[in-house]
């Protein structure tokens, strides 16, 4: 039995040798290549004292390189961190000392930046290719051996690492795609960062179904996003809200229908019931997938394609093999339709925070019979069919007038309002009202008197305008940290 994240690659490989794993800037590698390439770096790695358990830091965009060394690290035993090339320095070293990473590769972007903090650890991304090399025997472990760090994008605190095994990884990518069924003859276009874990899963997908994954990057998620999908006959997009806004805007500026595509998935932020029509109206038989999870067990639930046409606001049912429960604040079941902490349980329930043992204890306890569960700190409700909808983070509830209010909530209703492209809400916190700022076509005046009517008066943030852009993070999407700290500018530009 193969359990380990690099057999999958090595079956694809004698399954489907010739068939192309991923293209990027005119370079394309077969399923045998990716293989091989790989196989040449684990020999560069253990050839370097990179052994079992050892943590190997890469710093990159979605280059061709970082996908091989992903699989190169689980040949030998050792843990992949997947950093942005467009992380801070400060942050950066923050996750190399943390993780206790013995070596770091990185592309030209943040070649000095790694030699600064990793000194003689530090190399560049082409070196584990310079050559091939003979293939040297390592150790490869256990399914239960961690193969993986991936950080959490700190926006509240220091960045923080969950640690996941090849099994709980293996599980995953088994039951996504259980629901999403790519195809051998699916083309996967992944404008998204491979350093945020829904890029990340791009990699796997593709390889667990033979399907060819083209390498985008930020320049591939604006103007240039309809010719790239017309161009590599693009079947699969996954996207944010802000990519499916700017897929929207293209098509309904030239009136060129990407002809291939027929799915488009989504997961890390919320896309609203509206934005699923205006996408099912700019690609007439698009199927739209509205996804829910969360780095500590990668994914929860999969609806069903364009469910929001009969259950708006849902994310649709859990997992195979995932169970899912709302609690109360002292941890007792809720009935179905009352709002409570998510909790989740399955294989795919990561191993907890590297570093951090007493927020581990409190986010992965354990049940009666020892089995990890986690409380994951959402509002969620499930009703009587067992379909989920995300009501957001703690963090993200206030009251308002006395009445509770989500910030996921009121973005939903900016969205629904016909000339809004994207929007972003900010809860009362530390003394401020809720606030809320809006990209589209209209005044102030229409988007205040429109959400009102969605929202009514208690619920309307006393805070509104609208801009001509929203900051966004190196995942795409809306930076609310970022958009934050620039309020004052924002209001002194109204």
């Amino acid at each position: 039995m193969t359990a380990l994240l690099h057999d999958m690659l090595d079956e694809r490989a004698t399954q489907t040798p010739y068939a192309v794993a991923l293209s990027r800037d005119g370079c394309t590698w077969s399923y045998a290549d990716l293989a091989a390439r790989s196989r040449y770096a684990a020999s560069w790695l253990a050839g370097h004292g990179i052994g079992r358990g050892d943590r190997v830091v890469l710093v990159g965009g979605n280059e061709a390189e970082i996908v091989a060394l992903l699989f190169a690290t689980s040949r030998i035993g050792a843990v992949f961190v997947l950093v942005s090339d467009q992380v801070s320095e400060f942050h950066l070293r923050h996750i190399f000392s943390d993780s206790g990473a013995r070596i770091m590769i990185a592309n030209a972007t943040t070649a000095k930046v790694a030699e600064t903090i990793a000194g003689p650890a530090a190399y560049s991304l082409a070196a584990p290719f310079a050559r091939a090399v003979d293939e040297v025997r390592a150790p490869t472990g256990i399914s239960v051996d961690p193969v993986c760090f991936i950080y959490t994008s700190g926006s509240s605190s220091l960045p923080k690492a969950v640690v996941c095994n090849h099994r709980q990884m293996r599980f995953a990518i088994a039951a996504i795609q259980s629901r999403l069924g790519y195809r051998a003859d699916d083309t996967v276009l992944c404008c998204l960062p491979l350093s945020f874990d829904y890029g990340l899963y791009q990699v796997f997908l593709c390889t667990a179904a033979g399907a060819r994954l083209v390498l985008g990057d930020e320049s591939d998620a604006g103007p240039a996003l309809l010719g790239r999908l017309v161009a590599e006959g693009v079947t699969v997009l996954p996207v944010v809200p802000s990519l499916a806004v700017t897929l929207c805007r293209l098509v309904g500026r030239t009136g060129t229908v990407p002809p291939r595509l027929r799915m488009v998935t989504n997961t890390g932020a919320d896309l609203p019931s509206a934005l699923c029509v205006r996408l099912r109206e700019a690609v007439p038989g698009l199927r739209v997938y509205a996804m829910f999870g969360l780095t500590e067990c990668k994914r929860v639930s999969i609806a069903e394609p364009d469910l929001d046409r009969v259950r708006p606001g849902s994310v649709g049912r859990p997992l195979p093999d995932t169970e899912v429960s709302i609690v109360d604040g002292d941890g007792r079941l809720v009935k179905a339709g009352v709002e409570g902490e998510l909790v989740v349980r399955g294989p795919h329930v990561m191993s907890g925070y590297w570093n951090a043992p007493e927020l581990t204890a409190r986010r992965f306890r354990r049940d009666e019979f020892g089995v990890p569960v986690l409380y994951t700190g959402d509002r969620a409700r499930l009703d009587e069919d067992g379909y989920l909808y995300f009501l957001g983070r703690d963090d993200d509830i206030y009251k308002q007038h006395g009445v509770r209010v989500s910030t996921s909530e009121v973005e939903a209703a900016a969205l629904d309002i016909p000339s809004v492209e994207i929007a972003a809400a900010l809860p009362a916190r530390d003394g401020r009202e809720a606030r809320i700022v809006a990209c589209g076509d209209l005044t102030i005046a229409e988007f205040t008197e429109q959400l009102r009517r969605r929202l009514g008066p208690q619920k309307t943030p006393p805070q509104i305008h609208l801009v001509d852009r929203l900051p966004t993070g190196v995942n795409g999407k809306v930076d609310k940290k970022a958009l934050a700290s620039t309020w004052d500018a924002i209001e002194a530009a109204a």
